[in-house]
């Protein structure tokens, strides 16, 4: 009976150290369209998982067929062949070699200098249940209204975006209805607008 107990006592305190982690953090990894693990501070497209896969996020202006003339927001793009789209890097705010979900994240354009803007993602809120993403946000840790996530979804990934102070990330990234462009907007559990993150272009069937 001693070591019936001696075993569950053991079972436990391995539970525990297992369980605790980095509280607000997964501990999956997020992988890309290659298979391999997403990582901070290197390039990626970002695709939709729709049934037209000719869609990116990238940065364009109205009537522009140049995605890097980058306007105050960014935007999907629908048909990538008349312009490669804008690559964005994810900035982690926690030390880690891979993006993990859950992981509390910055999200910028690659090259926005010539643009005037810093290319950080950030969510000008218009109300309670919706904001929009801009390019003047920040990559300092107490600029909280430029806090993103990434979270699985059945088969593919979302972005979230939260506030740090209350740990609620419920609110997803989707899109607006303004075709042929679309920017992207902020919404309180809109559901999910499912993406992937590709490396090189050559690589999607």
């Amino acid at each position: 009976m001693k070591q019936f107990r001696l075993m569950m006592l053991s079972f436990m305190l391995v539970a525990i150290t297992t369980t605790s982690g980095v509280v607000g953090e997964g501990t999956d990894v997020v992988y890309d369209g290659e298979g391999d693990p997403v990582k901070p501070n290197v390039p990626y497209y970002i695709s939709f998982m729709t049934s037209d896969y000719n869609m990116w996020i990238c940065r364009m202006k109205w009537g522009s067929t140049d995605p890097n003339s980058c306007p105050q927001q960014p935007l999907m793009v629908t048909n990538p062949n008349m312009s490669a789209p804008t690559q964005v890097m994810f900035v982690l705010l926690s030390k880690s070699d891979v993006v993990r979900e859950s992981a509390k994240l910055k999200i910028k354009f690659v090259g926005p200098r010539h643009c005037g803007k810093s290319g950080f993602w950030r969510v000008v809120q218009r109300g309670s249940l919706e904001g929009e993403v801009v390019l003047n946000g920040s990559k300092s840790k107490s600029n909280n209204d430029s806090t993103f996530a990434i979270h699985k979804t059945n088969e593919y990934y979302k972005f979230t975006f939260g506030d740090d102070d209350t740990g609620d990330y419920q609110t997803s990234i989707s899109l607006s209805n303004e075709y042929p462009i679309y920017r992207l907007l902020s919404k309180r559990l809109s559901g999910e607008m499912e993406i992937y993150f590709y490396k090189n272009m050559s690589t999607i069937s």
